[in-house]
């Protein structure tokens, strides 16, 4: 009897021990796994604030190229917002990035350009990597080619023939110039959708049709408006449509805003110089309908109407640099 005992009262402490054991195993497993998850967060938090210090140097220094040696983490981007894994941080309404909606890799290229309409207005950062190889189809027009030579050189840049153009491991953003039809190349066709896109630019209505990838041909996505070579740029360098159109509804608003500054110093300027010749070429008033079609939703219509005004800015300013009066910007 006392021996059952003594065996059952081994056998309940090897189970006690087991079952410790795994508790303890548990607890200090759990510890290893939160320990990493809160370094992975405060290791995504320090890229992101990183990234945000690297996008503000890079938007101020215009038309220079940076290559910048980044963490080997995937990180996204959108029109408001830049992300790690669960941590996010937004991207404010003053700053316009055009980006790929993913950046893997070490390697960085941050770029900005300014955006004049004639008058300064804000500037465009583009964010892209080599692993991207933006392709001009041929044949290029004069505006396409100083398009082309607008992009720094450190950009993964190709002028080809549609059946010219092989897969190279890279990703694709084939930009094409009035084309009526868009086809994918044919050496790409087995090529993953996601790896290849498109942009035709509509020169005529100042539009850009966006397209995706769907086995051997181009679905058509949408289409956009823009407003001079910063804002086709931004196209090419955007990851969708959404974003870009974001972006460039932020542009416009700045423009609105930046608009409204000159529309008072032509007023001023005006007062100041009533009863001379300068007087009949100021005319803040052209300053102010560009302020207010910019508060609109941009279309076809609306971006003709402002080009006819900012060619009668440039007419003005002129007239007024010829007759050694004050500009108006």
């Amino acid at each position: 009897m006392e021996s059952k005992k003594g065996v059952i009262s081994v056998q309940f402490n090897w189970v006690f021990i087991l079952i410790a054991g795994v508790l303890i195993l548990l607890f200090f497993g759990s510890l290893v796994l939160n320990l990493k998850k809160n370094s992975d967060i405060t290791i995504a938090d320090t890229i992101i604030t990183n990234m945000q210090t690297i996008m503000t140097g890079a938007e101020v220094s215009v038309r220079t190229i940076n290559p910048i040696t980044i963490p080997d983490k995937e990180i996204k981007f959108s029109c408001d917002s830049i992300s790690i894994g669960d941590i996010r941080k937004d991207i404010t309404k003053n700053k316009i990035v055009f980006a790929p909606e993913v950046i893997k890799g070490r390697t960085l290229l941050a770029w900005a350009l300014d955006w004049n309409t004639p008058y300064h207005v804000t500037n465009f950062l583009y964010l892209t990597t080599p692993n991207i190889k933006y392709v001009f189809i041929k044949p290029l027009d004069q505006e396409a080619e100083e398009l082309f030579d607008l992009l720094p050189d450190k950009i993964n840049k190709k002028k080809e023939d549609l059946s010219d153009i092989k897969d190279t491991g890279n990703y694709f953003k084939l930009v094409f110039f009035d084309y009526s039809n868009p086809q994918v190349p044919p050496h790409l066709n087995s090529v993953s959708n996601n790896k290849v896109s498109a942009i035709n630019i509509i020169s005529g209505t100042n539009e850009i049709e966006f397209y995706k990838k769907k086995g051997a041909q181009f679905e058509p996505v949408g289409k956009a408006n823009y407003l001079g070579n910063p804002m086709i740029l931004g196209a090419m360098f955007s990851g969708n449509l959404e974003d870009y159109e974001c972006n460039v509804e932020k542009a416009f608003n700045k423009l609105g805003i930046v608009s409204m500054v000159y529309e008072k110093r032509t007023d001023y300027l005006r007062d100041l110089y009533a009863g001379s010749s300068c007087i009949s070429y100021y005319d803040p008033s052209l300053f102010s309908e560009i302020a207010e079609i910019s508060k609109e939703k941009i279309t076809v219509n609306s971006i003709q109407l402002i080009k006819g005004l900012i060619n009668n800015i440039e007419l003005k300013n002129e007239n007024l640099q010829s007759y050694s009066c004050p500009t108006m910007y």
